[in-house]
């Protein structure tokens, strides 16, 4: 099995997309897992981790390296890779709150909200007019006002990517926001072409039953339109990949305690295993190193929350004409449900990069910047 497709990536990556002329228009998935964004001048991702700084930095940084600087408090921290790589194999993480449903209110979260602002306007003026269109998990959609309490207010702060640094100072009131169900990101994005034109696969989809599979980091979220109806609209928090690395994380310390090693991963940690394929336990008595595979409990901890995500859609399999799965856990399972519902001749499964060159992870991402583009293009 191959564990980095199971880790979250960081990438910044430059290129044009079509553009709202009078304001900035950024469409943000600030997940568990990965902060992504999708804007005029490219895209990128980065773990969404932070660590503070005590001391000055030493040797070059890469462009995925990120420093955020808060302007009012001068408190400096590491974000994304630069900051997955400090953490160590055994240290301490609050994964409750940094995990938590209710991770607005974490100071951390502003920090990676403000990054991820900072990367989307690296070059854009502070007075272009701002306009920042997100979701939230269909059953989530009350924790809206905790998202804006953390969010719309004065942000002065500054981001050091590589080798440039940059000053931000913004004010993110209530009409520069826009929230929808998360799911939705993926249908908007499956039904714009790269010009931002909207395809004709939207009257197909809006005049079929349709199910969006959502598979993320922290929420399974299902949203199921039947009859031109919302039937369901379901965020399971106990299918996504949290739950799997979980799952991996049990079977692995359980195998390790029967060898004779006692040692703790957090989930966050987690992501260097995934990218190197083993997990190093340091021997204090014998003064040695010692690696040990995660593939074998990767597939297992995957299989068992792979079969439960696919029980939960089976009631809609044969009421459904079209079944898009999407996310980066969705992204993992699409073969394994293509094979599973390849009989099924009335479902046609939908990747979440359809009518798009990225990969899953950003299907949401890219589809809330194509729906405002097009709601802004209606307004005119």
């Amino acid at each position: 099995m191959d564990t980095k497709k199971f880790a979250t990536r960081s990438e910044i990556k430059e290129c044009k997309h079509p553009e709202c002329k009078d304001r900035h228009i950024i469409g943000l998935d600030m997940g568990y897992s990965g902060a992504k964004a999708f804007h005029e001048n490219g895209y990128f991702i980065f773990p969404n981790i932070c660590q503070k700084m005590d001391g000055e930095i030493f040797g070059d940084l890469s462009k995925n390296d990120l420093i955020y600087e808060d302007l009012t408090s001068g408190e400096k921290y590491c974000v994304g890779l630069m900051a997955s790589k400090s953490l160590s194999t055994d240290g301490t993480v609050a994964e409750d709150e940094l995990l938590s449903r209710n991770h607005y209110n974490h100071p951390d979260f502003l920090i990676k909200f403000r990054t991820a602002i900072g990367l989307a306007r690296w070059n854009i003026p502070d007075d272009e007019d701002l306009f920042i269109q997100t979701g939230l998990p269909p059953a989530y959609m009350s924790d809206e006002i905790y998202l804006r309490n953390a969010i719309q207010k004065n942000h002065d702060f500054a981001i050091t990517s590589g080798k440039e640094r940059r000053e931000f100072h913004l004010n993110i009131k209530a009409d520069q926001i826009d929230i929808m169900y998360q799911p939705m990101g993926t249908f908007y994005s499956s039904v714009t072409d790269a010009s931002g034109n909207l395809t004709g696969n939207l009257k197909t989809f809006r005049n079929s039953n349709i199910m969006v599979f959502d598979g993320g980091f922290k929420t399974l979220d299902k949203f199921v339109v039947q009859g031109k109806q919302i039937k369901l609209k379901d965020s399971d928090a106990t299918l996504g990949m949290q739950r799997v690395l979980e799952e991996t994380r049990t079977l692995l310390l359980a195998d390790l305690k029967s060898k004779g090693y006692n040692t703790s991963i957090s989930i966050p940690a987690m992501q260097l295993c995934l990218k190197t394929g083993y997990i190093k336990v340091n021997d204090m008595i014998n003064l040695e190193i010692k690696e040990f595979p995660i593939d074998e409990y990767l597939e297992k901890g995957n299989k068992i929350v792979r079969e439960r995500a696919f029980e939960s859609i089976k009631d809609y399999v044969f009421t459904t004409n079209y079944l898009i799965l999407t996310g980066g856990t969705g992204a993992a399972w699409f073969d394994y449900f293509k094979e599973r519902l390849e009989k099924v001749s009335t479902l046609k499964l939908i990747p979440g990069d359809y009518n798009s060159t990225l990969p899953f992870y950003y299907s949401n991402a890219r589809g809330y910047y194509m729906y405002r583009l097009n709601q802004f293009k209606l307004t005119k």
